[in-house]
């Protein structure tokens, strides 16, 4: 089948992707948050369905299904324990605020058009729009970790960076080898569990999941 007639379907997934990073960066709710992960990971498969039924390449396919087996399912499921386990229900503050948060955003995506622009040229790739949207999702997912307090916050943007990562390989390659796949879908799993217990750690020796008391461990 030719990708070309589902270009529109593929591009609109792109921008939702895209617009979940807007929603995470405008959330304090920790529960909010963790449900925009999942609709993310959710978009992300169905771009994988897509790209899967309109190339005939069978690992989208298996793409598809990882992501929502980790990145929708376990996860979140990790998160919202953590969540309910600490008794923390959203951000009081961080050390952007929330306008200032959309400007800087804005600016990573405009800055990320641009720089792949005179990388990649059309016809680069399955989706030429791929590239320049997963440059600004890593870029958005760094700004949330370096921003945000709370440990959980921080969580959701290493994925949103993952998740920036995984549309590039999509969008710019005839199909990532599942033994690659599968490699990287087990380290984000065994890295979102560390983190996990990490603010178990945090709240229990803090009574907060502020990342910024670990400045007092120092010696």
């Amino acid at each position: 089948m030719a990708l070309g007639n589902y270009l529109g379907v593929v591009n609109f997934l792109i921008t939702l992707i895209l617009g979940t990073c807007f929603a995470v960066l405008g959330s304090r709710r920790l529960n909010t948050v963790i449900k925009l992960a999942v609709a993310q990971a959710l978009l992300l498969a169905g771009l994988s369905t897509v790209l899967g039924w309109a190339t005939g390449i069978g690992e989208m396919y298996i793409a598809a299904l990882l992501t929502l087996a980790v990145k929708a399912g376990v996860i979140p499921f990790i998160l919202t324990r953590v969540v309910r386990g600490v008794g923390v229900s959203r951000e009081v503050n961080a050390y952007v605020s929330l306008k200032m948060s959309f400007l800087i955003a804005g600016a990573l995506v405009i800055v990320s058009y641009l720089a792949t622009g005179q990388i990649v040229g059309k016809g680069s790739g399955l989706v030429h729009e791929a590239l320049p949207a997963s440059v600004a999702m890593i870029l958005m997912g760094l700004f949330v970790i370096m921003t945000r307090k709370l440990a959980v916050m921080q969580i959701t943007g290493f994925l949103l960076m993952e998740n920036g990562i995984s549309l590039a390989g999509l969008g710019t390659t005839n199909g990532i080898p599942l033994v690659v796949e599968l490699g990287i879908f087990l380290d984000i799993l065994i890295g979102v569990l560390i983190m996990g217990v990490l603010a178990f750690r945090i709240n229990r020796t803090f009574d907060s999941l502020d990342t910024e008391n670990l400045r007092n461990l120092r010696g």
